[in-house]
């Protein structure tokens, strides 16, 4: 069962979240959380562990399966096996796909965003060009405008990369304006690569649209368990391509790169497979988590917080302030949140929810104090 109460100090196990800071600092950083995973995972794995020869393995028979049940339960989307291409990680997979279908120029991209996304258009020899975001009923979207004219661009480099659910922000696009920018796609045929990492982490009564689906002639998606079930250090990703002509330069792309791990399969199969239950009992957390930190963000203004529909990430605009050096200050005065200037967006913090109550109500309240 889900217990967030059970938050072992993980400093000792070389952990990047709880190795940044000092011991006295509440680590709010790096999107994993602080519960152990679901117990058919770990047995699953303990299991395998056991057998103990790590040999060269064909990934679980029903692996594949399982994925493909779980985009028909979770998205309502009859995904054919031939499109799905497994790489060792959203990441790579993201980077792989620029290689694959950049032309080089210029290559559209969310901000503020992951910070895997500026570095991703060097591998095919392009710069990133920011879409900044507009609001729209508190959410941060990406200006659709912007964005149409990002790929009318003589220099279009032919990929544009999207986030859904974005991180930063928490904001889960709407299938309206993903068939907006599927159209858009369409006329200046863009191949559309888009993260959604994140999508069975949607907090509000929402559903998932995966561009792949929206989109079968431009839209690459790439799915993982890893975030949801917190396995993120077992990376193993799933690239959805139905058209065919971009899987195989997709295909060619990732000649060489290392495939994901047995303990990985295992891991994301049991997942999809048996950890329903466990999923859920997050989101109950999560939607407590996220109401705390809008109570305290509504009782201390001028913080302001944009509408986080999905993830665990909170973003919290912190620039009326207008103290540059706040992220500094939260860390001396025992929180270690994210600074926002590696997402491109300076003065803004990004908090990591997946942890105990006591431990968020504890870093609200030090965060209180430095206001």
């Amino acid at each position: 069962m889900l217990d967030f109460s059970r938050q072992n100090d993980r400093r000792g196990l070389r952990s990047k979240k709880w190795s940044r800071f000092d011991s006295q600092v509440i680590p709010l950083p790096v999107a994993d959380m602080d519960c152990r995973i679901a117990d058919p995972i770990q047995q699953a794995l303990s299991a395998r562990v056991e057998h103990g020869i790590f040999g060269y393995d064909h990934p679980p028979s029903d692996a594949i399966d399982q994925f493909i049940a779980h985009c028909k339960r979770r998205y309502d989307w009859d995904v054919d096996p031939q499109w799905v291409v497994p790489v060792a990680g959203v990441v790579p997979a993201q980077f792989a796909a620029v290689r694959a279908f950049s032309t080089g120029g210029q290559i559209a991209i969310p901000n503020p965003v992951y910070h895997s996304f500026p570095r991703a258009p060097e591998i095919g020899n392009a710069q990133p060009l920011g879409i900044e975001p507009v609001l729209d009923q508190g959410r941060e979207i990406l200006d659709i405008q912007a964005l149409g004219q990002a790929m009318q661009r003589p220099d279009n480099a032919g990929v544009t990369l999207l986030c859904n659910p974005h991180n930063p922000g928490g904001a889960v696009y709407r299938e309206s304006e993903l068939q907006q920018i599927a159209a858009l796609a369409q006329a200046h045929q863009n191949v559309l690569v888009s993260d959604e990492i994140w999508a069975d982490l949607i907090l509000d009564e929402l559903a998932h649209h995966p561009m792949a689906k929206l989109s079968p002639q431009w839209g690459v998606s790439i799915l993982a368990a890893t975030k949801t079930w917190n396995i993120a250090g077992l990376a193993l990703a799933f690239v959805v391509i139905p058209n065919a002509n971009l899987r195989t330069q997709f295909q060619q792309a990732i000649l060489g790169y290392p495939e994901a791990s047995y303990l990985a399969w295992i891991a994301t199969t049991a997942a999809y497979r048996e950890g329903e239950t466990w999923r859920l009992e997050v989101l109950r957390h999560l939607r407590e988590q996220r109401e705390l930190m809008l109570e305290f963000v509504a009782q201390h203004p001028p913080l302001s917080m944009t509408r986080l529909e999905g993830t665990y990430l909170a973003w919290v605009d912190c620039r009326a302030l207008n103290r540059p050096n706040l992220h500094a200050e939260c860390v001396a005065a025992g929180l270690g949140p994210d600074d926002g200037e590696p997402y491109g967006k300076p003065g803004f913090l990004r908090f990591n929810l997946a942890c105990s109550t006591d431990s968020l109500e504890l870093a609200l309240q030090r965060f209180a104090g430095i206001l």
